[in-house]
């Protein structure tokens, strides 16, 4: 069989057949009223004002009497109050039976095609007439398909009807049938409840699940634009978020990111095997525009960068080096040509706002610090390999006290003769110089003297600076005395803990301006040079 055209006669069904399958939660219920309790109607328009009567028929028809043209549909309703309204309908199909007892002596003719149509306002079967007949509607219309023979019986799949007609109690008014062309000579005749043949009566046939369903409901917690969604939901199989600006989840407590603030309507649908169940809640999103922030390292001319910005959804960045140079980068290295003081800012955008800062960059130039150490071979005595620990220096000069001098950074000297040498370093870049000296000892037996582990500058020293000497080795006591040419002690001073390669500064204000002996003495070292103080 195929899908039952449902004529236009509207017809109530009573129960009279109820099987619950145990051991199961699905029941099915048969629903064939009699003429007793049917409800089914006839409307023709050639008696628009007049209710048709009692028929035995459930039709839909176009046709003549005594070459007099009228279209004629039927109304038919079934009880289903039996079915509680939590149910989910899991099927439900329509029996309709052609009636060959009809006075209509066409039975199914033409082209008769016709549909089924939800009625959606209260009728009276005895009172309904073709200029009364209630409204109803095509948009989710049931098509029954042209009969292939003058007695077909139709099966009519109506389980989205009867799930809404169960769910909403007020809105089941039963359907209507009539030809989807109302044109003469066509025809679908069916038996209605009021046929005496009890068999050929309409009847519907609904399995379904008597069950709650769940109950969808949600909380949500807002962190800017972070919003969590907790489901409070009595138990579901499945969950499916709408956010309310395009995204969607199918998780059970997801966390969303908007975009942007706004007001979001989020609807969270929970399903189980007994339905679906849909809530939706206006959730509020707002944000705060971002705090722009930065911090800083430098080595040399080189310079990092690290953004701080609080606000984790910075989608641009804008960075002005203060030398004409920019960056879109979150955390960039930049260069600089030279040394000196930069205003940098930096300008971050989201969604929510901008904001910029910006800070005072100083890229200081490193002290020019000479100094130096002496290795001499083991195998030749007389030759002598320095070693420059000069900081900021880019060029040096040495002159190795024998007359002969280098331009190398780390150069190699070979003496002609053993003795006792001024070796001095001067280390310098394009803004300043500075010289170190050290007295080496050359013997067969190697370097034994200072050998470069106490370094004194400036010299000449400005009379109102100070003097800075650097130790190349710990110590636990330095001392530090300055003469004058006489041999007079003019102050002596004790360092305790030197650490290896920290400056210590020395006091040289109310010095007389002339040149004295300053000598340091520590782990059995001992250095004088001379040192003009000006």
């Amino acid at each position: 069989m195929k899908t039952f055209p449902v004529t236009v006669l509207l017809f109530i069904f009573v129960a009279v057949a109820l099987s619950s399958f145990s051991q199961t939660a699905n029941k099915t219920v048969i629903l064939c009223p009699g003429p007793a309790n049917g409800m089914d109607a006839v409307i023709r328009t050639d008696i628009p004002d007049l209710p048709a009567g009692t028929s035995a028929d459930f039709i839909a028809n176009a046709w003549t009497a005594q070459g007099n043209f009228f279209i004629e549909r039927s109304l038919l309703k079934f009880d289903l109050t039996g079915i509680p309204v939590q149910s989910n309908i899991l099927q439900a199909t329509l029996y309709l039976y052609t009636n060959l007892n009809t006075g209509n002596y066409q039975l199914d003719s033409g082209a008769n095609a016709a549909s089924l149509l939800r009625v959606r306002a209260p009728w009276v079967a005895s009172q309904v007439t073709w200029n009364t007949q209630p409204a109803w509607s095509s948009n989710d219309s049931v098509p029954l398909a042209q009969s292939v023979s003058h007695t077909e019986s139709y099966m009519v799949d109506v389980t989205a009807h009867v799930s809404d007609m169960v769910a909403n109690p007020g809105g089941n008014q039963g359907w209507l049938i009539k030809l989807r062309t109302e044109e003469r000579y066509r025809c679908m005749v069916f038996a209605s409840s009021n046929n005496q043949n009890e068999a050929w009566r309409p009847k519907l046939v609904i399995q379904y699940t008597n069950c709650t369903g769940p109950s969808a409901n949600f909380s949500y917690a807002v962190n800017a634009r972070n919003v969590q969604f907790t489901d409070l939901s009595s138990p579901a199989l499945s969950w499916h978020w709408n956010f309310g600006d395009g995204g969607a989840s199918t998780q059970q407590n997801p966390v969303h990111v908007f975009t942007a603030p706004g007001n979001y309507q989020v609807c969270l649908q929970v399903t189980d095997s007994c339905g679906s169940s849909t809530y939706c809640n206006a959730v509020p999103v707002s944000c705060e525009p971002p705090v722009a922030g930065f911090t800083y390292s430098s080595a040399l001319t080189t310079v990092s960068f690290t953004d701080t910005t609080n606000c984790p959804f910075a989608t641009t960045r804008l960075w002005a080096f203060g030398d004409g140079a920019t960056s879109t980068d979150q955390n960039p290295v930049h260069q600089y040509s030279e040394y000196g003081s930069y205003k940098v800012y930096l300008t971050v955008t989201d969604s929510c706002g901008s904001d910029a800062v910006f800070s005072q960059v100083t890229i200081s130039e490193p002290p020019l610090l000479p100094g130096f150490t002496s290795t001499q071979n083991s195998t030749d005595n007389l030759e002598v390999a320095f070693t420059d620990h000069s900081t900021g220096a880019t060029w040096w000069l040495w002159k190795f006290g024998d007359g002969t001098s280098s331009s190398e950074q780390n150069p190699v000297h070979v003496y002609d003769r053993f003795g006792e040498y001024q070796v001095c370093q001067t280390a310098g870049n394009v803004k300043i110089q500075e010289t170190a000296c050290n007295t080496l000892k050359v013997t067969k037996t190697g370097i034994t003297a200072a050998a470069g582990s106490i370094l004194f500058y400036p010299n000449p020293c400005p009379g109102d600076g100070n003097l800075t000497f650097i130790l190349f080795e710990d110590a636990g006591v330095a001392t530090i005395t300055l003469k004058d040419l006489a041999g007079r002690v003019i102050f002596r001073q004790e360092f305790m803990n030197v650490m290896k390669n920290v400056p210590v500064e020395l006091k040289t204000n109310g010095l007389v301006k002339g040149t004295y002996l300053l000598e340091g003495a520590f782990n059995n070292y001992r250095k004088i040079m001379k040192i003009e103080i000006l």
